[in-house]
């Protein structure tokens, strides 16, 4: 017996039973408690596994990312928890597709045109702007985007920097020399505009920004040196791309001397514009893709675009390069994505198919190309990549498995979070349902009509999202309407 506490042996047998049955009546109500709450999540659970809810509207899980290597080749043994593709629709659109994610997770479209002339009016009376969604695509709202604007017969440009999370939107103006360029630092509540800057401002036109290279002239008042290029002239013999900086963070520009260009007549070999604008990397250094002759090439500048380097990276059959076609990640690793035709299918020439090369070195030396289209994937239309992180990749595109093209055309995303090693594992899926396509391979387009480029971009949480457009197709009959994509988690 031990009494130290000094209690008697019965009145410690007594409050041992009441602790007994206490313990016995807690542990009955927990159990009734935790069956109760199981029944609820089991519930939730199917309901999500149904529906997509918990993770955004427009999501199928019954269509997960396909993992594959590059060339089309399908894993054996499928990872058990895949990316689901997701999409919503964004309103009435033209030409372009751009889209970026802010700091705070806001979502951003451009361009909305709510014009309902017939091209190319609508291009001419406008206005085209911004919209926003806080609710991943579910709802978006239309944003003053700088004041009414019109991009002419270009179309306008948008970008979120990941790293300042400003939100860049630029038009060319009506006139077609110069833009106006006008940005937020408020997730697109209040905006500021310079009204004209630069000019040309014929197409294939650009913002991109970074910080100042070694030696390079600092901005002030902002974070990054800005610039803007645009194509130079409607004239193909006498295009060439020219640049604008800004040390101000958009107020001011001046030409930064130099032209990416390779030497010559700009119309040679059938290439209209050899060079496209790319970005500037964390080291300030600027990359841009060119098509030399049908080969594939990379313009880089160290000096804000003062002098610029010109070589040919792939002996390729290169039928497109644009303005979305470069990206770099955090640690300068360069990606240059473009479509290489691959041969005829009954005496016509197939539309290509997505390629990739990274250099690890600044642009120095590059890797062999890699197909990375999704399995069952044989041609291609338009094409961004973007990157993140490091060797973290997305690349957006429309695909058809058919290699006849006047077939419908699917949006595609393929994400890499390894695209560094030797054999990257890539995550594909069309984010809209095959049966329901967003693009006609038989579409004729037209100035104010046509698809000029898409876009992507990695949200801060490292989801990928694109920008993408229904065109004409029982999804969106008689009409172009812009479509937010992106890969959800599951």
């Amino acid at each position: 017996m031990d009494d130290r506490f000094g209690e008697r042996p019965a009145q410690r047998h007594r409050d041992y039973g009441f602790a007994v049955r206490l313990a016995v009546t807690i542990i009955a109500a927990l159990t009734v408690l935790f069956a109760a709450t199981v029944t609820i999540d089991v519930s939730a659970g199917r309901a999500a596994r149904k529906t997509g809810a918990g993770i955004g509207p427009g999501c199928d899980r019954s269509r997960p990312a396909v993992a594959h290597y590059a060339g089309g080749v399908r894993l054996r043994r499928q990872p058990a928890s895949r990316p689901i593709p997701c999409m919503t629709f964004v309103g009435r659109s033209v030409e372009s597709a751009t889209i970026g994610v802010t700091r705070s997770g806001a979502v951003m479209y451009a361009p909305r045109d709510d014009n309902t002339a017939a091209p190319p009016q609508n291009t001419v009376q406008g206005p085209e702007f911004v919209v926003r969604s806080r609710d991943r695509g579910a709802t978006w709202t239309a944003l003053s985007s700088g004041g009414p604007t019109t991009s002419s017969l270009v179309p306008p440009w948008m970008d979120v920097d990941p790293q300042t999370s400003r939100v860049w939107f630029l038009t060319a103006l009506p006139t077609l020399c110069g833009a106006r360029i006008s940005w937020s630092d408020d997730d697109g509540n209040h905006w500021h505009t310079n009204p004209k800057v630069g000019c040309p401002g014929q197409g294939g036109e650009r913002l991109l920004e970074g910080p100042a290279p070694r030696g390079g002239a600092r901005s002030h008042g902002y974070a990054h040196v800005v610039y803007y290029c645009a194509n130079g002239g409607l004239d193909t013999t006498a295009t060439t791309l020219a640049c604008y900086r800004s040390l101000d963070g958009g107020r001011m520009f001046t030409s930064t001397g130099g032209i990416p260009d390779p030497p010559g007549r700009a119309g040679a070999c059938g290439v209209n514009h050899v060079a496209r604008p790319g970005v500037a990397g964390p080291d300030g250094d600027l990359y841009f893709s060119l098509d030399l002759c049908g080969n594939l090439g990379i313009a880089i500048s160290r000096d804000e675009g003062a002098t610029w380097q010109r070589r040919m990276i792939a002996r390729t059959n290169v039928q497109d390069v644009y303005t979305t076609s470069v990206a770099t990640d955090s640690s300068g690793d360069v990606y240059v994505a473009w479509l290489a035709a691959h041969g005829a299918s009954a005496g016509v020439e197939r539309r290509g198919l997505p390629y990739v090369i990274i250099s690890r070195d600044h642009g120095r030396s590059w890797s062999k190309p890699m197909m990375v289209a999704a399995p069952g994937v044989r041609q291609a239309l338009h094409l961004a990549i973007t990157a993140t992180g490091t060797g973290h990749i997305a690349i957006a595109y429309l695909g058809s498995t058919s290699t006849n093209p006047n077939v419908d055309f699917n949006g595609y995303m393929t994400e890499s979070s390894d695209a560094l090693v030797h054999r990257p594992v890539f995550l594909s899926a069309a984010v809209n349902s095959p049966s329901r396509p967003l693009y006609p391979g038989s579409r004729t387009e037209i100035f104010g009509d046509r698809l000029f480029f898409i876009g992507d971009a990695f949200a801060p949480d490292g989801t990928p999202w694109a920008g993408f457009h229904c065109v004409g197709e029982p999804a969106c009959p008689g009409k172009r309407v812009g479509v937010a994509a992106r890969l959800a988690q599951p």
